[in-house]
């Protein structure tokens, strides 16, 4: 487990009912609690620790009945003396703040509207604009080792950033809500399939601070990925998570296709951040679904949890590791009976940390 990781699970389980409890706001006297009060509590993400392990960044977030409207706002816990400082004002409905990251020792960043904003550490103020990727982006990651930032956006076949925001005017323009399809991947979940993918993307970033930033052009990191005949089965990543280095990323895609419908065959790619590398399969020796890519903590190796049974989603998830150096792979406990949900590494990445379904329990 990284310095930063263990960071966050050792703040205190006082300090985390202490943060929740203060955020409550509710009289000392006892209260039934109705739908009308469960639904006003306050709600605490999960911290984001700072690179000196000392602060951690989280949000809150509330929901007034009366009015019908969700509310959140940015604040900062000192990790060893349990104080809280609320970062920025409250925000509301769509301008709520989500997707926490460190920008730098002292800088705080989180997506709003689909725009990355950074934020000093002072207190009540608001964040300043530090990049807009001319459409809305879903995710970010950055790592100030190489400045490198990472983030997801929907784009079209095409794979042009640019293209995207004509498009979404063209629809919302649009004098019928006619929709064709000739396969079965027409819904998922609660949304129409469309011809929007989400798709990874990187930028080099040069300078630190407040003013100093200074970004160049995205790089997608998917466009050298075979090409599909039908617009609406293509590529999505799902997930993904970089390096420490920022050298490499390994994401999530569903392998798209006539089958995606009731297919479980979701891999990982590994690519390099610069753009100059050919994403690379891992899991292709499987057709069940592949989770969780976590890197260790020199950036030599990722591992990931994979299941092998094609079509059955309680398959159990088994631990294998691709040593980036050598290009080789290999099973952990491979009979294990347990079905681990997320894995990390230690410090010194000679032992994986599993978090596990157990007994009616989840344990490390």
């Amino acid at each position: 487990m990284s310095p930063r990781q263990m960071a966050g699970w050792r703040m205190s389980a006082l300090t985390l009912v202490a943060a929740i409890w203060s955020n409550i706001h509710i009289s000392s006297a006892l209260v039934p609690l109705d739908s009308h009060l469960f639904h006003s509590l306050r709600r605490i993400s999960s911290p984001v620790v700072s690179p000196d392990q000392q602060q951690a960044l989280f949000l809150t977030s509330y929901y007034d009945p009366d009015v019908n409207k969700e509310y959140n706002y940015l604040s900062l816990l000192d990790i060893e003396v349990g104080n809280m400082t609320q970062l920025t004002p409250v925000l509301e409905g769509s301008d709520r703040a989500s997707n926490l990251v460190w920008l730098g020792p002292s800088t705080a960043g989180y997506l709003s509207k689909g725009v990355l904003y950074q934020h000093d550490l002072a207190p009540h103020t608001n964040g300043t604009l530090l990049f807009n990727a001319t459409l809305s982006i879903n995710s970010a990651t950055y790592r100030a080792s190489s400045g490198v930032l990472l983030f997801t956006a929907n784009t079209l076949p095409d794979g042009n950033i640019s293209s995207v925001a004509k498009h979404s005017r063209d629809e919302k323009n649009r004098t019928d809500s006619a929709m064709v399809f000739d396969n079965l991947w027409a819904r998922h979940w609660n949304k129409w399939m469309n011809e929007e993918k989400s798709t990874l993307y990187a930028v080099n970033t040069m300078g630190e601070g407040l003013s100093g930033w200074q970004l160049g052009s995205e790089t997608n990191l998917m466009q050298s990925l075979p090409p599909t005949k039908d617009t609406l089965l293509r590529w999505e990543v799902e997930g993904y998570t970089a390096s420490e280095d920022g050298k490499h990323v390994a994401f999530v895609v569903r392998n798209p296709g006539l089958d995606m419908a009731w297919s479980t065959n979701v891999d990982i790619y590994l690519t390099a951040t610069d753009g100059g590398m050919r994403p690379k399969l891992l899991t292709g020796s499987f057709k069940g679904a592949a989770s969780s890519p976590t890197f260790s903590t020199d950036g030599s190796a990722v591992a990931w949890l994979q299941m092998k049974t094609p079509g059955y989603e309680s398959d159990i998830n088994r631990i294998y590791v691709y040593n980036i150096t050598t290009g080789n792979a290999f099973s952990v406990a491979p009979e294990w009976d347990l079905s681990p949900q997320s894995i990390l590494w230690s410090a010194d990445n000679s032992v994986l940390y599993a978090l596990t379904p157990d007994r009616g329990d989840r344990r490390l």
